[in-house]
């Protein structure tokens, strides 16, 4: 037997030697749904063919699908609801995209680090150009200047430091899921 049939007037005899109820003009309507996968030749393979009949065609003899078809009609129906679920996912997210409520990681991080730079930039500047209005307030002695800067500067690496320590955020899950707190590091991987 041959592994493949030529064109749709070869898989209507085919199947209909096979005992199921098969009109031409169906083989080559379901031809044009995609539902008998050709192959780039213009050929069908058997066990195409096979699979097909076992899912949208009746036999002859009114036997059921048999066990294989019908896992293979199952694995269809599994793969259909898992596609249709991976799309609402989708536009789920799309819509919240859209709309606002939803900001991309990596744009966020990166806002969140070019703040943290400009802030701490002020802050320094802050020190240095303020460290003798700091002594006279404090009616020290000008010569500690540099160690007043010294001791801010410390101070800032200790806060920005915090600052820059991974937290717990509240993130909205896109799914059904409610709010759920993810650490930083874990919502990168």
């Amino acid at each position: 037997m041959t592994d493949t049939l030529s064109n749709p007037k070869a898989i209507t005899a085919y199947l209909k030697e096979a005992g199921y109820k098969v009109s031409q003009s169906t083989v080559y309507k379901h031809r044009d749904e995609g539902r008998i996968p050709a192959q780039k030749d213009g050929s069908f393979l058997v066990k195409d063919v096979d699979r097909y009949a076992g899912m949208h065609l009746k036999r002859l003899d009114g036997e059921a699908f048999s066990e294989d078809m019908e896992a293979i009609q199952r694995q269809k129906l599994t793969a259909e609801a898992r596609k249709a679920d991976a799309q609402a996912d989708h536009w789920e997210l799309k819509t919240l995209v859209d709309s606002g409520q939803y900001i991309d990681r990596e744009l966020f991080n990166g806002e969140l680090a070019a703040r943290a730079a400009i802030f701490r930039n002020a802050l320094a500047t802050f020190f240095r150009t303020n460290a003798g209005e700091m002594i006279r307030l404090v009616k020290g002695e000008p010569e500690m200047g540099p160690d007043l800067i010294d001791f801010w500067l410390e101070k800032l690496e200790g806060a920005i430091g915090r600052y820059a320590e991974p937290k717990k955020w509240p993130v909205m899950a896109v799914s059904t899921m409610d709010s759920k707190e993810m650490d930083l590091e874990e919502m990168a991987e």
